[in-house]
């Protein structure tokens, strides 16, 4: 936005022109040209915008491996893996006092 600012303030000018050079509505010219600038940007930018990737579809998703469905009973499954050893505590060399 801060490259528009030439933009705005020059829109501002004009506004501030149009309603006859009022005295102490700068911020009110500032805010109405912001307002315009940004909106013209909008609607500029959503034309050169890159069309959104379509959303993946079941169709797209492989199918999940027999053994991934949820046990009925809501029971969770056991891995098959067991955990690794816990490790054991090294003996201390330092006497403690």
């Amino acid at each position: 936005m801060a490259s528009n600012e030439g933009r705005i303030r020059q829109r501002a000018y004009e506004i501030w022109e149009q309603e006859g050079r009022p005295h102490g509505e700068d911020l009110k010219h500032w805010l109405l040209a912001f307002q315009e600038i940004a909106a013209s940007v909008e609607t500029d930018g959503q034309s050169a915008k890159k069309p959104r990737s379509r959303k993946a579809t079941t169709a797209d998703t492989p199918a999940k491996p027999k053994g991934a469905t949820k046990a009925k009973g809501g029971a969770q499954s056991v891995p098959t893996t067991t955990p690794p050893p816990k490790p054991t505590k090294a003996s201390r060399s330092v006497t403690r006092h």
